[in-house]
């Protein structure tokens, strides 16, 4: 398989997962209204949100696995570089709530910065080692 035939297969299932996992996130906030006691229709929403995250990891896998070894290369230090500001981030934040006066933070936005951070590493590696963004 060619690497455009790749990346095609890839944008085929992250775009359909990625509209699925939106639309889920917004129904819930629609219809939750942030109470403890969670009902059915929400918790079911949530398992439909959380089957799109993973169908996110599923394609991106698959990608990996189906890209030569120089594109693939960039691809896994672009998810460690998206991984260690995950991590860095929830780190300095628990210290922060743990022995500063801060709020908490919430995780649900663990998911968004991961994969903005790991993009724009993605993005920054592909310019060092080609000269370009594509």
């Amino acid at each position: 398989m060619t690497n455009n035939q790749a990346t095609r297969r890839y944008f085929s299932a992250m775009i359909p997962a990625l509209v699925i996992f939106l639309a889920a996130s917004f129904a819930i906030d629609r219809m939750s209204d942030h109470r403890p006691d969670v009902s059915v229709m929400v918790i079911g929403l949530m398992a439909v949100a959380i089957a799109a995250l993973l169908a996110f990891f599923w394609a991106h896998l698959r990608y990996v696995r189906e890209i030569d070894e120089f594109l693939r290369v960039i691809q896994i230090r672009a998810i460690i570089a998206g991984l260690a500001v995950v991590f860095c981030l929830a780190t300095a934040l628990g210290y922060l709530e743990l022995f500063g006066d801060i709020d908490t933070f919430s995780l649900f936005w663990l998911n968004p910065i991961y994969w903005l951070s790991y993009a724009v590493a993605a993005l920054y590696l592909t310019w060092r080692e080609t000269g370009s963004l594509g």
